[in-house]
């Protein structure tokens, strides 16, 4: 990632003894800022087995960073400065459904992994699952649920497989560049397994909830796609990493056409896309796949 902001890629690591590290890279070498300082110079010290996960986790434009640590506990670092060089000084503890997550040995991941266009929390753990928090509330304002295991679509456990068990670590990335995002799940024996990414196409007519139903189908003119719908809603067109292309609004009865271009005017990449339909009230939303 690119702590300074100065266009190049950079490493931030945690340790087996707690500290926080980050390691600028300079031309072709890296300089080393180990156990990171805080505000009041102290350092950034969490006891054992640090792990961080930088993110813009209040939406004000800035990193933050989380950092778990072996007793279990994720703590959110609020960025008091600038991103040329972030700097911290106190802590709280990431909570789901009203509680401090308490999980031992927790890695943390941040990823959109339900495309609802808000950043969602994932977990490795020290027994091999992998946990799912979905993030209820906004990038602003994050509320995360209670958690939800991590499962293939035969409904088993995402975890390392046999005899390679135990302390996953996790990563979301488009593995096998087909525009869908993958699953790597690392463990303490050094395996690192992939989950191949399933493309999910069509409408999930069971998720949906009276009284209305979406009818989403792919167009014969130039857009990409549209949407009818019997009342008012949003279209939330996102890329395969999670990031959102285009919000679209529909007015009741009414329908909406994606015309290929992002909300910053320029023209979409072609690849495979997301669509959620996002209802003002009363329905889950939709989540539909779109192939320009």
């Amino acid at each position: 990632m690119d702590w300074n902001s100065d266009g190049l890629p950079d490493i931030v690591s945690g340790e087996r003894h707690g500290y926080f590290n980050v390691f600028i890279r300079q031309d072709t070498v890296l300089t080393g800022f180990r156990h990171y300082r805080i505000l009041d110079s102290t350092e950034m010290d969490v006891g054992m087995s640090s792990e961080p996960a930088v993110v813009d986790w209040n939406g004000d434009g800035h990193k933050d960073l989380l950092l778990s640590e072996e007793a279990g506990t994720i703590r959110v670092y609020t960025n008091l400065t600038s991103d040329t060089w972030p700097m911290f000084q106190d802590f709280t503890l990431l909570e789901a459904a009203g509680q401090p997550i308490n999980l031992f040995r927790v890695s943390p991941y941040i990823f959109d992994l339900d495309m609802d266009s808000t950043q969602d929390l994932v977990c490795g753990l020290e027994s091999g699952h992998v946990l799912f928090f979905d993030n209820a509330g906004t990038n602003a304002r994050p509320q995360l649920a209670a958690p939800e295991t991590v499962r293939t679509v035969a409904g088993k456990p995402v975890e390392p497989s046999p005899p390679a068990q135990g302390a996953a670590r996790c990563g979301l990335g488009d593995w096998n560049c087909d525009g869908v995002p993958d699953f790597l799940i690392g463990c303490g024996a050094g395996t690192v397994e992939v989950f191949t990414g399933v493309l999910p196409i069509g409408i999930d007519v069971a998720s949906l909830a009276a009284p209305g139903r979406f009818q989403v189908r792919p167009s014969l003119g130039r857009p990409p796609f549209f949407v009818e719908a019997p009342r008012q809603c949003r279209v939330v067109v996102s890329d395969a990493l999670g990031r959102v292309v285009r919000t679209l609004s529909v007015s009741p009865c009414s329908s909406a056409f994606w015309d290929g271009f992002g909300d910053d005017g320029r023209r979409s990449r072609p690849g495979v896309y997301f669509c959620r339909v996002v209802p003002a009230y009363g329905t889950t939303p939709v989540r539909i796949a779109v192939i320009p």
